[in-house]
């Protein structure tokens, strides 16, 4: 009877109140796992948490459309029309018109459609390159490592511009010199970013499995080395990115780039920059667009950074 009324009895107050003990041991990791699993990575999710990174990707997005679409939103980049000299931004010309009477918003979306093609291109190459240079370096070591930095490290010596006089006068200025100076200059960078993730997943137990299993070592590198090295390797193609842009157009405003009548982003400047105070418009569109598209690059990789790296992430 009175083991019954005991186990009846209701349980002591300041027991029942007092915070439930903070879970160890399996079910702590249990815990963990779940929170690991469960998916984070979302549209919606990386707007609340950055809308800084948001607004860079739709400034982005706004671009690479209009740069794909233009040729059916505009008219012919290389129309001229004598009335249209020097004309002001209206309805039929919504940006004005340049020197020779040829529509700026057709030349400006034509511009931006050579620029972001050849900077995509030569950031791809560059990277593609350069990450396959650091992958060998840093798995096999020894020689083909020290032969790699010495080749980085010659890269590296050459200015961006130089190399730049040196290829025009090798291959003549033209889109082809753009692309190999990018990368040759560019090249370097995603080396050492390869190279030292390499380095520390070579050491792995499940590298070390694999090698031990008979693996072959391309099958090493790409199959476990480079699923786990993409992260830096993304986030400094964005970097490389706005990189190629800026090199573009200041090779092409030198006249080492997109040559005339071809438009680009570069070669818009230079043609503005001699009629600025007679018809800035022909100067601002492009350079406004340029500085937007950098800007947006550059901040969108800032904040895939802090969101991705864990030693940024905002807590």
């Amino acid at each position: 009877m009175t083991a019954g009324k005991a186990a009846g009895r209701p349980a002591d107050p300041i027991a029942r109140d007092a915070p439930a003990a903070p879970p160890t041991g399996r079910r702590r990791t249990l815990q963990l796992e779940e929170r690991a699993v469960r998916p984070r990575g979302s549209v919606w999710s990386f707007a609340r948490r950055s809308p800084i990174g948001a607004v860079s990707a739709l400034t982005l997005l706004a671009a690479l459309a209009a740069a794909l679409i233009g040729p059916w939103l505009g008219g012919d980049p290389l129309a001229t029309d004598p009335l249209a000299v020097f004309a002001s931004p209206s309805a039929e010309y919504p940006m004005g018109g340049d020197y020779l009477g040829r529509s700026v918003l057709d030349r400006l979306l034509a511009g931006l459609r050579v620029s972001l093609a050849l900077a995509v291109v030569a950031a791809l190459l560059s990277a593609v390159i350069g990450a396959f240079l650091g992958l060998v370096a840093g798995y096999a070591g020894g020689g083909v490592d020290e032969a790699v930095g010495r080749l980085t490290d010659v890269l590296f010596a050459f200015p961006t511009l130089l190399l730049a006089l040196l290829v025009a006068m090798v291959l003549g200025p033209g889109i082809t010199g753009i692309i190999v100076t990018i990368v040759a200059s560019t090249i370097p960078i995603f080396a050492r970013v390869a190279r030292g993730p390499t380095l520390s997943v070579r050491g792995t137990e499940y590298a070390i499995a694999a090698r031990v299993g008979g693996a072959s070592p391309a099958r090493v590198l790409f199959r476990h080395v480079l699923p786990n090295i993409t992260t830096p390797l993304l986030i400094q193609l964005a970097f490389t990115l706005s990189g190629a842009l800026i090199a573009e157009s200041g090779l092409s405003f030198l006249g080492l780039g997109v040559q005339p009548p071809r438009p680009s982003l570069g070669s818009l400047l230079n043609d503005g920059r001699t009629y600025m105070e007679l018809a800035p418009w022909t100067m601002l569109a492009p350079a406004l667009t340029l500085a937007a598209a950098i800007l947006a690059i550059n901040l969108l990789g800032d904040e895939l950074q802090a969101l991705i790296d864990p030693r940024l992430r905002r807590r």
